[in-house]
């Protein structure tokens, strides 16, 4: 019983001994174990970085050096087309030269195959001067002359020819409406007078009479056309006219036989190119030196 008692004293002993070497175990080990580094005081936090600084800008962009200025020549003015024609009145107002051929009034002349006589008309080339008073207006004036006559001689008896003869006078108003370097057209109002006489023996050969005849024209127009320099070939003093228009023309033809008057008149209004082509050179062409 005793070793009972024993045993259960020991054991509550034995228990408590351990709890105390366990604990004084734990505490050794505690005292050797270093101890926690102490919290570092708190310091102010460090200042937040500044932002980096903005870059630094560019070098300014050299600019390259202006061109430098460009000299230009001022160009002429382009001529006109009324600049420097060759109908220069300044130069050279004055013009000489042929102005037509006209066909001018004779008489009646016997018709041997008829009653009705013949009407008679000469060429008379007419000469003229051209004067320009300004750039647009000129003067024209022209005279022409023509004669014809001679004898025969049939089976030795002689005997005259018909004396025939003829004169124009005209005058115009030529006006440059406008002048293009080598060419100036041109309106030119005129009037014209022609007479013609013929003093007729008579020839028995040829059975006719003594008779005179003579015959008169008038004629007022105006004529529109060109005026063309040779200037393109360096002869800018050389032209040659042609022109077209109308006019009114009076004719009359007249012989005398012992006394007795024949006489026939016609009276036209026409455009200066009648029927045949060629009737334009008839008084249409007309070509001048200018000085």
């Amino acid at each position: 019983m005793s070793r009972t008692t024993t045993c259960r004293t020991a054991r509550p002993l034995v228990g408590a001994l351990s709890v105390i070497a366990a604990t004084a175990w734990s505490a050794a080990s505690y005292a050797q174990a270093p101890l926690p580094a102490a919290p570092a005081p708190e310091t102010a936090a460090p200042p937040a970085p500044e932002p980096p600084a903005p870059p630094a800008p560019p070098p300014p962009a050299v600019q390259p050096a202006p061109p430098p200025p460009v000299t230009t020549r001022a160009e002429p003015e382009p001529t006109s087309d009324h600049g420097q024609p060759d109908l220069d009145v300044e130069a050279r107002p004055w013009g000489i030269g042929y102005s037509g051929l006209s066909q001018v009034p004779v008489g009646l002349d016997q018709n041997l195959n008829g009653p009705q006589p013949i009407p008679i008309d000469t060429s008379v080339p007419a000469i003229g001067v051209r004067y320009w008073a300004t750039p647009m207006v000129g003067i024209d004036l022209a005279v022409g002359f023509s004669w014809t006559g001679g004898s025969r001689d049939l089976g030795g008896v002689p005997s005259d020819k018909d004396s025939v003869y003829g004169f124009l006078v005209q005058g115009g108003l030529p006006l440059a409406l406008s002048n293009y370097r080598h060419v100036s057209f041109q309106l030119m109002p005129y009037a014209a007078v022609g007479h013609g006489q013929n003093s007729r023996a008579g020839d028995p050969f040829m059975g006719t009479t003594a008779a005179d005849l003579s015959g008169t024209r008038i004629e007022v127009g105006a004529r529109s056309g060109f005026e063309i320099f040779f200037g393109f070939m360096g002869l800018p003093q050389l032209a040659l006219s042609a022109t077209v228009g109308f006019r009114y023309e009076y004719r009359k033809y007249s012989t005398s036989i012992g006394g007795v008057v024949t006489s026939d008149t016609t009276h036209t209004f026409s455009t200066t190119v009648q029927n045949s082509p060629w009737d334009i050179f008839a008084g249409n062409i007309a070509a001048r030196y200018y000085f």
